[in-house]
């Protein structure tokens, strides 16, 4: 990506300066670099300076995997919109809030049974492996010496794709 930012700057092509106006032909590339190494993490980098050249050269193409399909699908190709999905897909894939489960307290009552209640969103139809779930359950209600509860609500619809919870630990 780097000696295709120093292409753009020095000897772009009509779609260079439609993609990059600010760079294109400017000769400022090792400007360009430094700004980008100061101001960008991997992410940012590659939705800002991956160009569409460069994304025909590596044959970059993004599928649609679903949980409940068993079929892959080519959702983006070289057009257009193709290039930006697939700048955003590839750069969404290093960004780490993104790719981790998103498992948050949400209510512990404190004055009764003193559980713990945990919220799983769930993003993309990706549920928690059920044993891994399960163990990890029992692993904090031992930390927290009471009962843990676990709702799975799927981010799109709000609605609740699971529940589970742990007894009481022995005292």
């Amino acid at each position: 990506m780097m000696q295709d930012i120093e292409r753009i700057c020095n000897q772009p092509t009509s779609e260079d300066r439609n993609w990059f106006p600010e760079i294109a032909g400017s000769g400022r590339w090792r400007e360009t670099l430094l700004d980008a190494w100061a101001n960008h993490r991997d992410g940012s980098f590659i939705l800002q300076y991956l160009s569409p050249a460069l994304i025909r050269k590596f044959r970059l193409f993004q599928l649609t995997d679903e949980a409940d399909n068993k079929y892959c699908e080519v959702a983006s190709i070289h057009n257009e919109r193709g290039y930006a999905e697939i700048r955003k897909a590839l750069a969404k894939s290093y960004d780490v809030g993104a790719n981790q489960q998103d498992i948050q307290v949400v209510d512990v009552d404190l004055l009764g049974d003193r559980q713990l209640r945990l919220q799983h969103t769930i993003k993309n139809g990706v549920l928690l492996e059920e044993s891994s779930r399960d163990a990890t359950l029992r692993h904090i209600r031992h930390l927290w010496g009471y009962g843990v509860s676990l709702a799975g609500i799927d981010a799109q619809t709000g609605s609740v794709r699971y529940e589970c919870s742990t007894a009481p630990a022995d005292g």
